[in-house]
């Protein structure tokens, strides 16, 4: 707590808010990002192109 009211005995109470939500911004942002990465990784493995050479080796040529 001496640490805030240092900051805003210092820089004053706007530079303190502004930086304390742009933090908080910040942290929800790489949540943000970290769960779409996740979900495109997901979607990836899940949708695996099918290529002719994987096609040859599970059809049996007649």
């Amino acid at each position: 707590m001496d640490v805030w009211l240092n900051a805003v005995g210092e820089y004053g109470i706007s530079t303190v808010i502004a930086f304390y939500l742009l933090h908080r911004m910040e942290k929800k942002l790489d949540t943000l990002i970290y769960v779409v990465q996740a979900r495109e990784q997901a979607e990836t493995a899940a949708v695996r192109p099918v290529t002719l050479e994987s096609h040859e080796k599970t059809t049996p040529l007649q």
